[in-house]
């Protein structure tokens, strides 16, 4: 948990001399606070329960920027190393006493890992709704005049959706894991995506991967990348 309260005033007594400075005061004063808090729950067989809990708000006063807002958010996790899997659901709403903003997202996450040295099948799937990213810590650093144009945005973005497929084998010397992603954005946009990654031990990986984008408005952009990590 952090806290913060600020209070600032300054004056300009002017002058009277040709190219005059009028006389000038002015004021500013903030309060800020974030938290956020979690808890482990041990469950049978080595699986794992975890429940979040986020709050962010801001209030900031005087002359220059105003505004005043609350983030609350809170999600569960659940994990179980023996079955490879880890499943994730968090909610989020931000209110705003000035401006009329509002904002609210939620999401979700299933993930099924690979077996040992990155061998076998895996799977990833994450829906969201909304504005579903945390935004506790953008509310402390800018506060709520720089989110002005998410006023009455509570559904902005719509439903998205993430997904990739993967199988990894093992080689002579590593594992190569062809994989496929599919990707719909909240304005209708969709994505595929089909590529390979090998893994030669810890210091060294090679991806390739083929995109394919579908705009709603605009034509197809097709592209090809080649990333390489090496680590000594």
């Amino acid at each position: 948990m952090k806290a913060a309260g600020e209070a600032s005033r300054f004056t300009v007594k002017g002058n009277g001399g040709e190219g005059a400075i009028a006389p000038l005061a002015a004021a500013a004063q903030r309060l800020r606070l974030s938290a956020e808090g979690s808890r482990t729950w041990a469950l049978g067989g080595g699986a794992e329960l975890t429940p979040v809990v986020e709050v962010g708000g801001r209030w900031d006063g005087g002359d220059g920027a105003t505004g005043a807002g609350l983030e609350v958010g809170a999600g569960v996790a659940w994990s179980d190393p023996g079955a490879r899997l880890v499943a994730e659901a968090r909610a989020r709403a931000l209110v705003a006493h000035a401006g009329g903003m509002k904002e609210w997202g939620a999401s979700g996450s299933v993930r099924f890992s690979p077996g040992p040295g990155g061998r076998g099948l895996s799977l990833s799937l994450s829906p969201s709704w909304g504005a579903s990213e945390s935004g506790v810590e953008r509310l402390w650093d800018e506060g709520m005049a720089a989110r002005a144009g998410s006023v009455d945005g509570g559904g902005a973005g719509g439903a998205r959706l993430e997904a990739e497929l993967g199988y990894g084998f093992r080689m002579r010397d590593g594992v190569m894991t062809p994989h496929a992603g599919f990707g719909l954005g909240g304005d209708g946009e969709r994505r595929w995506r089909l590529g390979g990654r090998l893994e030669l031990g810890p210091g060294f990986g090679l991806r390739l991967e083929a995109g394919h984008r579908d705009p709603p408005k605009a034509r197809p952009d097709r592209s090809i990348e080649l990333h390489l990590d090496a680590r000594w």
